[in-house]
């Protein structure tokens, strides 16, 4: 349905490539994503629950919410990146 969210029991290859394409330059963490969800908008808009490992001693690992946008033609982009209490 566009519009609203539709969240799946398992990431797909597509899902998998699309995160670590997308996500490859990260500079404090390494974000490995269990879950999405998806909405079809002009184009798709995905939301990933992460945990986001730190690369360094200075940041301690944690749950994150990642969006990222893919437009029907282009690149996709993280729109944002949330830590999750």
């Amino acid at each position: 349905m566009p519009g609203g969210w539709n969240y799946q029991a398992y990431l797909t290859p597509y899902d998998t490539y699309l995160f670590f394409h997308t996500m490859d330059n990260q500079e404090d963490y390494f974000y490995v994503p269990l879950a999405v969800a998806t909405q079809l908008v002009n184009g798709t808009n995905y939301r990933y629950i992460t945990i986001a490992e730190p690369k360094d001693t200075e940041n301690t690992p944690h749950f994150a919410l990642v969006e990222i946008y893919k437009p029907i033609q282009g690149e996709s982009q993280v729109t944002s990146i949330t830590a999750v209490d």
